[in-house]
């Protein structure tokens, strides 16, 4: 069994080391690139909260003069063990999706109690901010990182894919399972996804590759990598 790892390259030797574990073979070839963004935010005292949906975001904590007490919910596990990892000591866990994390941010944060601090990238959903504010909370929005596209596989990766050395793929986010069908029919590889099986972090990644015919399209219990591995471990593919 081979696995394509799709997620940016960190994050994808991450899951890699434990695909080894498993015995299960794979292959990386990122379709997002992380970069950073310069962008200063004066006045980190005012907030009674920082909301993180997606483990990059953080670095717009590293190098700051934030208070390590500050509360910081994330949208997962591994989100929120990187904060405590950089020092903090209020990492506030959704262990779930953004729609978790706002959710939890509604049910335990007061409008009253001053705006919240809602780091992002630049593609973010802005689903997340809409609803802190039509529950009366103040957000500001800071874009720290940006996500750029990768509009193509790497050349060993369509060489197997036409081979069909490769079983499954990793999809993490309903934009990396955008751009992979919009590659794969760029470059005429459809026929190739019909032997693929495609494990999806939630439902509304999964609803992404419907237009591509695939061997079987499978959604993990919970979005967190634990789920996707256990995936794999359930199915013979």
């Amino acid at each position: 069994m081979k696995i394509l790892l799709t997620r940016p390259i960190e994050d994808s030797q991450k899951v890699a080391n434990e695909l080894k574990k498993l015995n299960i073979g794979f292959v990386i070839s990122p379709l997002l690139e992380i970069q950073k963004k310069l962008n200063v935010i004066p006045d980190y005292e005012k907030y009674q909260a920082i909301i993180l949906t997606s483990k990059h975001a953080a670095i717009g904590l590293i190098d700051t003069n934030i208070k390590k007490s500050m509360a910081i919910y994330c949208v997962g596990d591994a989100t929120s063990s990187f904060i405590v990892r950089l020092g903090f000591l209020n990492a506030v866990s959704a262990s779930g999706d953004a729609s978790d994390l706002t959710k939890l941010a509604i049910k335990n944060l007061m409008p009253s109690d001053g705006p919240i601090l809602y780091l992002c990238g630049q593609n973010a959903n802005s689903s997340t901010n809409d609803k802190l504010e039509l529950s009366g909370f103040t957000v500001d929005v800071s874009i720290v990182y940006e996500a750029k596209e990768i509009q193509s596989l790497s050349k060993t990766v369509i060489k197997s894919l036409k081979k069909k050395e490769i079983n499954g793929v990793f999809l993490y986010s309903p934009r990396s399972a955008r751009i992979l069908c919009n590659v794969i029919k760029r470059l005429n590889l459809q026929k190739m996804s019909h032997g693929l099986v495609v494990y999806c972090l939630s439902s509304a990644v999964a609803n992404e590759v419907k237009n591509l015919i695939w061997k079987d399209v499978r959604i993990a219990q919970k979005p967190n990598n634990v789920e996707m591995l256990a995936l794999v471990g359930e199915y013979n593919i």
